[in-house]
């Protein structure tokens, strides 16, 4: 058993009304069906875990158990400048701000894997394991998505540099543009702001890499 019991038990009353005639609507029957295959699951192969899919799965999973409430979790996050020092941001589809290709670190994944897979995603371009530079982390604010779900992320920033591909945008972002570090938009993140004002500390540090 992988599930809390007494949530298990309470899923187990919730059948045996449905079987009574009691009646249950279609969102709760498909949430106790979801919570009994993964208290079945392996959860030690996150291959094997049950609904899993190519776009956050770990994160959906959490999500269905937990709602809203305030999650922790590691984020890479992929600071893309070009040959300019010019550095690349997105605008999200969510709430039209500009900020930093990244993503949350899944089960089984490394910071750097997920770097990779991520600016593949997000961006279209592809970025090799020798092309990553660790420039820092930043955490301890929260951020409110405009569904109503909270995160403290804890970001791991990678400087990635000299890219091949070509800029494509998906379902997350509405727009891709290299900017200079000293002409940002106004519309940003403040995780954003606070990272392109460090790379301005470190201009020639960074600028060597």
């Amino acid at each position: 058993m992988n599930m809390n019991p007494q949530l298990m038990e309470l899923l187990e009353m919730a059948r045996n009304a449905q079987e009574g005639g009691c009646f249950l609507d279609s969102n709760l029957c498909d949430y106790v069906e979801k919570i009994k295959a993964l208290n079945r699951a392996d959860l030690k192969d996150p291959t094997k875990w049950p609904w899993r899919d190519q776009t956050n799965g770990y994160i959906k999973t959490l999500r269905m158990l937990v709602g809203h409430f305030p999650l922790v979790p590691p984020v890479a996050t992929a600071v893309i400048l070009n040959d300019d020092m010019q550095i690349l941001l997105e605008r999200r589809s969510d709430d039209g701000n500009w900020s930093i290709p990244g993503g949350i670190v899944g089960a089984g994944e490394s910071v750097r894997e997920c770097i990779i897979h991520d600016v593949d995603r997000e961006t279209g371009l592809l970025a090799t394991p020798e092309n990553l530079h660790l420039f820092g982390e930043l955490s301890g604010k929260a951020h409110n998505y405009p569904n109503g779900d909270i995160i403290y992320s804890v970001k791991i920033i990678y400087v990635v540099k000299h890219c091949s591909g070509e800029l494509k945008t998906n379902y997350e972002n509405l727009e891709l543009q290299y900017f200079a570090l000293s002409s940002i938009p106004d519309k940003v993140s403040g995780s954003t702001r606070k990272i392109v004002a460090s790379l301005l500390d470190r201009f020639d540090e960074v600028s060597g890499w």
